[in-house]
């Protein structure tokens, strides 16, 4: 029970300064193709271009057309 008190402390304080040393937060938010920008899913004004790392989408603002 002390370890699931730990762990569960651990990821609730885990500070967002450190999230630099994590490979993957790194990778978002990280400039891709065309200018884009790698995330988690493109918003609706934006379209994939291409993904990145760890299975994110490469978007650019704009709309896709039909």
């Amino acid at each position: 029970m002390k370890a699931f008190l730990l762990v569960s402390a651990f990821f609730f304080l885990w500070d967002p300064g450190l999230t630099g040393l994590n490979p993957f937060s790194s990778e978002i938010y990280k400039q891709c193709y065309k200018n884009g920008t790698c995330r988690l899913e493109c918003y609706g004004s934006e379209m994939l271009v291409a993904y990145c790392m760890y299975q994110l989408e490469c978007c650019v603002t704009g709309d896709p057309g039909p």
